[in-house]
């Protein structure tokens, strides 16, 4: 698990396949909110949706961060 900071601000995020997911927008309430790719699928959209609706990713679904990119498990909230 990864602390989420402004740090990953700018960053893609990408599956575990590789595929990227979206952008990390911003920094809200310890999740990185997300701007995501078109074309995303709805499984992918449902596992990194919060309850308001918005694409984000809380910090246990974070795997490893490189100075690119953000990677993540893919699991259900």
């Amino acid at each position: 698990m990864q602390h989420v900071t402004d740090d990953i601000v700018g960053k893609h995020v990408v599956g575990p396949n590789g595929d990227r997911i979206g952008k990390v927008t911003g920094v809200q309430d310890d999740e990185a909110m997300l701007k995501g790719e078109t074309g995303l699928s709805a499984e992918m959209e449902d596992a990194f949706q919060n309850d308001d609706g918005a694409l984000s990713v809380a910090a246990d679904q974070i795997v490893e961060v490189t100075d690119d990119e953000v990677r993540v498990a893919v699991e259900s909230r």
